[in-house]
């Protein structure tokens, strides 16, 4: 905790970035070795459909197919 407290805010923003980054990038990668098929397309799909929910989804990718994530 100290080293944590030690940073700057704009260190730990910088941080947070990565670490927010590398979560997105483990929960796509995980969606394409459960569906190889997928097009980059549905990847995004899925990983919106597993943070947000398939009501926010119909509406922000009206017509869209809502694959499995």
């Amino acid at each position: 905790m100290a080293a944590i407290g030690a940073r700057t805010p704009q260190q730990r923003l910088i941080e947070w970035e990565h670490l927010n980054r590398a979560a997105a990038k483990m929960e796509a990668d995980a969606v394409r070795r459960r569906h190889p098929e997928y097009t980059e397309r549905q990847v995004v799909i899925a990983v919106m459909r597993l943070r947000y929910g398939d009501e926010l989804v119909g509406a922000a990718c009206p017509g869209e197919p809502l694959v499995d994530p």
